[in-house]
């Protein structure tokens, strides 16, 4: 094979993950590969698991392909087929197509999933997983370069995740408008600053993990932008208090030896908000999280008619009690 030659397709692939600027490229990259082949996207088919039938995307993959060209069917939330979906399409792939190429998009599959081995066998899986929490700005500043040929330093970094949050897509998105507007010099903190306004639920996210953390002036200074926003403190408050109640129950459920995907289906929450109040529980523990939801109770009836102070004060009150707890 010579320098730069492309692979050839295979006529099969899983990809799994939830690293989704990454997903959007590989298939991306697929489409433009399909496109060039007939110089249309007439042998482009899409489908989503969720609504469409295994039958109908098999049905797509043995289409003939328009122009002699190699047909591509997409089919997204592929974790969503019941177990005769996944039957049809793992008999399919046994004998695929030849000019078809099939391309099942899951955030997970278990190991021993129908789909999952039966692409092992006859295809290729894929994954993409996103950077944790605390790797974000790491990929931030590595993202940055690569895409941007942008010098992005990790302290800034951190400053962009804390004030839009997790979502790499809105990351991506804000670090093209910050390299618009600083040009060829280094992005400074100013900067982000000044085009970047914190997004209520990341000044929401900062607020309630510096409270678990007892990192005082980033929780005051989170709940005070949270309330220039507009966020009215009885509505704050009732989001503190809502957290340490399922702070309490997820340290309950972890005693008790429950897996986080246990936890998860239990409290109906997505993975990453169950991982943090896990991570949180574990450096509070039982004792501080009941101390806290004690003041919690108590600021509850003050601001229900008990105490005599503005809500705002009770609030602020609340917090400094709630970080010396």
């Amino acid at each position: 094979m010579t320098h730069g030659a492309r692979r050839p397709l295979k006529p099969a692939y899983l990809i799994l993950g939830d690293d989704l600027p990454k997903i959007e490229t590989a298939l991306k990259r697929l489409k433009t590969r399909i496109k060039e082949q007939s110089g249309s996207d007439l042998n482009i088919d899409e489908f989503d698991a969720s609504v469409d039938p295994g039958s109908q995307v098999v049905n797509a993959a043995n289409t003939l392909a328009f122009l002699g060209g190699t047909r591509l069917v997409l089919v997204k939330e592929a974790q969503a087929w019941l177990k005769a979906d996944k039957e049809v399409v793992s008999a399919y792939l046994k004998s695929p197509a030849p000019d078809a190429c099939l391309v099942l998009v899951a955030e997970k599959l278990a190991a021993g999933d129908l789909l999952r081995v039966a692409m092992q066998e006859h295809g290729e899986v894929l994954e993409f997983m996103a950077p944790k929490e605390r790797q974000l700005p790491g990929w931030l500043v590595e993202a940055a370069a690569s895409r941007l040929q942008m010098t992005l330093g990790i302290n800034e970094a951190r400053l962009v995740v804390q004030r839009c949050g997790a979502n790499q897509t809105v990351l991506l998105r804000e670090i093209e408008k910050l390299h618009t507007y600083a040009g060829d010099r280094p992005v400074t903190a100013e900067d982000i600053r000044l085009l970047i306004t914190p997004t209520i639920e990341a000044s929401i996210f900062n607020l309630l993990d510096s409270l678990a953390l007892n990192r005082g002036s980033e929780a005051f200074a989170a709940a005070d932008e949270l309330l220039a926003s507009g966020e009215g403190p009885a509505g704050l408050f009732n989001r503190i208090l809502r957290h340490f109640q399922n702070l309490s129950r997820v340290a309950a459920m972890w005693d008790e030896g429950m897996s986080q995907e246990a936890i998860q289906a239990e409290l109906k929450m997505k993975p990453y908000p169950v991982r943090k109040l896990v991570e949180q529980s574990a450096v509070l523990g039982t004792d501080s999280i009941a101390r806290r939801l004690a003041v919690l109770a108590d600021t509850d009836a003050r601001m229900k008619g008990m105490g005599t102070l503005p809500d705002e004060m009770e609030l602020q009150l609340c917090l400094g009690r709630l970080l010396g707890a």
